[in-house]
């Protein structure tokens, strides 16, 4: 050691005090972004259980079994399943989430019922609209003679005002035609289409009988090809007409 200066020495010994510092920086960035992360969150992640369809209360035993915690949204009508079952979930099923994390739950409120409001008395459209603004389904337009609401105006309802229905329960209504008339006559409704020859048929205070369907690719579909009772002919009050339609192969009218 004598022989060797000491910048000699340094020299020597410089690379090994690089590499073991070397060493140590990065052990310590091991520790602090490895394995210190892991040590401390061992066992913190879990898979989020799916429980919808369950009742609220089996859905949240279920959630504290899994380390987790529950808070309930507010619930939402749904007629397709009961109340107080699990709609939807969030974090949804199956998520990998933080022990300890709340899982938000929408819940049925069950089928919604609605008071069927008053039709009666309003025009056609006005009462289509209410129909649907309640959250009711429209169903057949009828027609009757009537001599107390005008032609056109709803003198019928096949719901009652006020009684509690199911949500989008169907409601038909019966429109006025007005007075009788003096005499009753077929109207033409030859290449009309179905929806429109029955409303004619319907304003004529008469009524749709049987509907057939034969293939025709010259007309469009459910046009109207023929009628069993001549335009023109004088018919009984509520007589039926029935109807030959055209359809298209391969797709038929159930």
């Amino acid at each position: 050691m004598k022989g060797i200066s000491r910048r000699t020495l340094f020299q020597v010994l410089l690379p090994g005090v690089l590499l073991t510092g070397f060493i140590l920086i990065m052990l310590v960035l091991l520790m602090d972004g490895v394995f210190m992360p892991l040590y401390t969150h061992r066992g913190a992640e879990r898979t989020c259980p799916d429980v919808t369809e369950k009742t609220f209360e089996e859905a949240a035993a279920v959630l504290k079994e899994n380390g987790l915690g529950v808070m309930r949204e507010p619930d939402k009508f749904d007629m397709h399943y009961p109340e107080g079952t699990v709609l939807f979930q969030n974090p949804a099923p199956f998520t990998v989430v933080k022990k300890g994390r709340r899982v938000r739950l929408t819940v049925s409120a069950g089928t919604r019922y609605i008071d069927v409001p008053r039709v009666t008395g309003l025009s056609e459209r006005d009462a289509i609209a209410e129909i649907r603004k309640a959250g009711l389904a429209m169903g057949e337009v009828l027609y009757e003679i009537n001599d107390y609401y005008p032609r056109g105006v709803v003198c019928g309802q096949s719901l009652p005002e006020g009684v509690p229905v199911r949500e989008a329960s169907v409601i038909n209504i019966t429109l006025s035609i007005g007075e009788a008339p003096s005499r009753f006559v077929a109207p033409d409704v030859t290449e009309k289409s179905l929806d429109v020859a029955r409303r004619m048929i319907g304003e004529a205070g008469l009524r749709v009988g049987l509907v057939t369907y034969s293939l025709d690719s010259t007309l469009i579909p459910l046009t109207v090809i023929r009628q069993s009772v001549p335009a023109g002919s004088d018919v009984r009050p509520g007589q039926s007409i029935n109807l030959e339609v055209s359809q298209l192969e391969g797709y038929w009218q159930q």
